[in-house]
Parts: C-alpha cells; sequence; structure tokens
C-alpha cells in the first residue's frame, strides 16, 4: 500500500520547502507523484484526508493526478476534507470516520483595481465555482445546479449526510478517530517566508563556511605533507 496523507495546508509545489522546514503538515502536487512514482506498479495508494483545503489550484491538481492514474486510489477521510480537501476526497472509493465532516464552499479570493478589474475577479470566482464543481457532480450524480447551491451556502456535512448525499461511498467500520482543530485556507504569510529565506540563507553561510575550513586544513596538511 502506498500511503498519501493529506494533513494539514494543501500548497503549491513552490512553498513545500518552507512548510517542510518549519515541520508543518502540507501536501502538494509534486509529493503526490513522488509517493506514486516511489510505488510498485500494482500497488494502490491509500488517501488519508484531515485537512482544512489551501490552495484550490494544488488540490485541482492533486485530485486530476489521483483520478488520472491506472492505480486503484481509496480515499480515507479521517476527521475532515473541507474546501480542497474535499475536491480530493472525490478521487475515488471512499469512506468516512463516523465523527468525520465534509465541508463545501465557495472559491475565496482578491483583486486590486477598478470596477472592471473587481467584476473581472467575481466572473473567475464563478467559473472556478463550475469547475470544482464537476468533481461533486462526478462523485454524487447531482445537477450542477444543486452543487452550486450547496456551495453558495457553505454546506457542512456530517459522515451520514455526505453518505446519503452520495459524497462518500462508506462509513469506515473501525473505532472513529480523535478530532483535531483545523484551520482554512493556508497558514503561510510573507513574514513566514521571510523568516524561512533567512533562516536557509544562514544553513547555508554555514555550510560554506564549514566546507571553507575544511579546504583550508586540507591544503594545510597537503602544504606540510601530513
Amino acid at each position: 500500500m502506498a500511503r498519501i496523507d493529506v494533513k494539514g495546508d494543501i500548497i503549491t509545489n513552490d512553498y513545500g520547502w518552507i512548510y517542510e522546514l518549519f515541520e508543518w503538515d502540507c501536501i502538494y502536487p509534486k509529493k503526490v507523484m513522488d509517493i506514486i512514482e516511489a510505488s510498485a506498479p500494482d500497488e494502490p495508494l491509500d488517501v488519508y484526508i484531515n485537512s482544512g483545503g489551501g490552495i484550490v489550484s494544488a488540490g485541482q491538481e492533486i485530485y486530476s493526478t489521483l483520478l488520472s492514474h491506472k492505480k486503484r486510489v481509496n480515499i480515507h477521510i479521517e476527521g475532515l476534507a473541507a474546501s480542497a480537501a474535499s475536491i480530493i476526497a472525490m478521487a475515488g472509493p471512499s469512506e468516512i470516520s463516523p465523527v468525520g465532516m465534509v465541508m463545501i464552499h465557495n472559491v475565496s479570493g482578491g483583486a486590486h483595481g477598478d470596477y472592471h478589474a473587481m467584476e473581472k475577479s467575481a466572473e473567475v470566482l464563478k467559473q472556478y465555482n463550475a469547475a470544482l464543481c464537476a468533481a461533486y457532480c462526478a462523485k454524487t450524480g447531482k445537477k450542477l445546479d444543486a452543487m452550486l447551491t450547496l456551495m453558495d451556502r457553505e454546506t457542512w456535512l456530517t459522515a451520514d449526510q455526505a453518505v446519503k448525499m452520495g459524497f462518500v461511498d462508506r462509513i469506515m467500520e473501525t473505532k472513529p478517530e480523535q478530532m483535531v482543530a483545523s484551520e482554512f485556507g493556508i497558514r503561510l504569510t510573507q513574514a513566514d517566508i521571510e523568516r524561512a529565506m533567512d533562516i536557509k540563507a544562514k544553513r547555508e553561510a554555514k555550510a560554506n563556511e564549514d566546507r571553507s575550513r575544511k579546504e583550508s586544513i586540507m591544503s594545510d596538511l597537503d602544504k606540510y605533507g601530513v
């Protein structure tokens, strides 16, 4: 079994190293692909989800990767599958913990500029909603308008409701796992990025200093024929 943990924030590849530097839970498309490529050809993929979501484009890419891959994909919702994580949860046969939840809502974003820019941003967000709705419709068999209405209301579903509405196939028979707190969106701020870059620069400087010291010692040893 190849295990993929969708825990914490769903982020783009560019932010992966920062989250891993801080030891924050995260998942990103390249990490998923690396796990798939490292697994045996006939090995199924088991995806364990407990995430409040994150960056929409990253969630779309992970969903598409799982959906299009030849391996069998099994989805296990251990806690929360919300926002972008709920899209990933639609990528295969699924089960949910008795205490698990699914949440779907409209895509959010920001814009700068005049009223034309604002109108354009609103239209793009609506198109994003329709694009993500395709995953819900494919899984549940429900029509687009019905799914868009649920997204517009920010709909929270218990395990029973998620199964009855077709978002999940069945409820787990195992013991329920402990619920944990979860944030929506990603926690990464500009200050975090700057802090990570500073840590990285210091580590690289120390590595270069250690390398120079080693080279100097080796040079002295050669000089004196040691």
